[in-house]
């Protein structure tokens, strides 16, 4: 237990991901405040398990046990940390990066970059014209591009890892058409700042001796938060499977005595990073209720089943998605998953839906809190704004706030 202990609070705390990344400085920091909360939990653990009238002892042992503990993991770490600098710096590792751009200012980006001390790692080895400016007189070894239509794929052939936008102040607006291409792809964003994001506060960074960029980090919780909403999804998925076991076999008991037809309806949704996989709900429609193609439902669909009305009014049909939480397709906050057939039609007038695959899809929603089961293309569109809203304010204070309302509006039995 004192071993999983220790590595749990590691793991939260994002300790083990994106080791080429982290800097030795801010590692030293994080290890000495991680072995100060564990050794905190482990002398209060022991005062409550065993209170004394004197707990001299206790606080004696809390330092014998903090600075071994600390001196030992830190060693270790910039061990570690040492080995992977010393790669990054020999180019024994290093990550594709794509420059976007025209001009004057990406010249300036690449001068600066190739000058930098700072051993990134990133290697640049493409060149995306955004509006076929010569300026910018490209190295022989980098590739050259200009055609938007295929920034995706160039994304996956070139295998990048890394997006750096250079534009000019005149082409600010391309920023919007970059960031929807790039919404659904593993790869960091960065922009290269002026005048103004510097003054505004737009550039927070603590990289001394790197060129300054600014981090799109829409969509993004930092690691260790990340790690706490996994861990929470599945510590409460689990939770409720054992508890709610009751009203699933009721809910499913009714489901079979009021229509005929499986329990359970799986369907394609769209989720994370445009990924598809299958959804599962308690069927609330008789059988075969898109023989004639894809349907939404309304509020007086006559394809829902008597059952079905009660289930959806309580969100009970959505229970069997818990299973989905635990694989880990979806979180229990998050935009609602929607399927391709209806993301094309709302792209086609809406790019920007697809800033919605920056986050895993959830159980609920802002978007469903405050509008509730869109039944037209109308009504998604109408409730997309406060998913957009959620996407680019995530964060878990704002988890818990949208699954304390879910929990209100579903004991008020006012779901839609």
């Amino acid at each position: 237990m004192y071993t999983v202990g220790w590595i749990s609070l590691n793991f939260l705390t994002g300790t083990y991901t994106s080791l080429y990344q982290k800097s030795r400085v801010t590692e030293f920091f994080r290890t000495f405040i991680i072995s100060v909360i564990g050794c905190l939990f482990l002398l209060f653990f022991f005062i409550l398990k065993n209170p004394q009238n004197n707990n001299q002892n206790y606080y004696l042992e809390f330092y014998s046990l903090l600075f071994p503990v600390f001196i030992v993991t830190v060693i270790v770490r910039m061990i570690f940390l040492t080995i992977a600098k010393n790669q990054l710096a020999g180019k024994r590792v290093f990550f594709n990066a794509l420059l976007l751009g025209s001009g004057k200012k990406a010249s300036q980006f690449y001068e600066a970059f190739t000058k930098s001390k700072e051993q990134s790692g990133y290697r640049i080895t493409g060149f995306f014209n955004t509006n076929g400016n010569t300026d910018f007189k490209v190295p022989s070894t980098m590739k050259q591009f200009s055609d938007f239509n295929d920034l995706a794929a160039i994304i996956e052939s070139e295998n990048i890892e890394e997006v750096i936008i250079a534009v000019e102040k005149n082409e600010r607006d391309l920023l919007t058409t970059i960031l929807q291409k790039l919404s659904d792809k593993e790869v960091n964003i960065k922009i290269t700042p002026d005048t103004v994001d510097i003054i505004s506060g737009a550039l927070q960074t603590n990289n001394v001796m790197g060129v300054p960029l600014i981090d799109i980090h829409s969509g993004l919780l930092p690691s260790w938060q990340q790690n706490i909403k996994r861990v929470f999804d599945i510590t409460v998925s689990v939770i409720a499977f054992i508890l709610l076991m009751p009203l699933f076999l009721y809910t499913a008991i009714l489901l079979k005595l009021s229509s005929k037809g499986p329990l359970f309806y799986s369907q394609e949704r769209i989720g994370y990073k445009g990924r598809p996989f299958i959804m599962y709900k308690f069927r609330s429609m008789i059988v075969n209720a898109e023989t004639n193609g894809p349907l939404l439902s309304s509020d007086n669909d006559e394809r829902i089943t008597k059952w079905g009305k009660v289930m959806r009014k309580w969100r009970l049909d959505e229970l069997p998605q818990l299973w989905n939480i635990i694989k880990g397709e979806m979180s229990l906050v998050g935009p609602r998953p929607e399927r391709k057939y209806y993301i094309d039609q709302i792209v086609a007038i809406h790019p920007e839906f697809k800033y919605l695959y920056k986050v895993k899809p959830g159980l609920t929603s802002w978007g469903m809190v405050k509008f509730g089961y869109a039944s037209t293309i109308d009504e998604m569109i109408q409730r997309m704004p406060y998913d957009l809203l959620y996407v680019e304010n995530v964060s878990l204070p704002l988890d818990f706030t949208i699954m304390f309302y879910t929990i209100k509006i579903i004991l008020s039995g006012k779901g839609k």
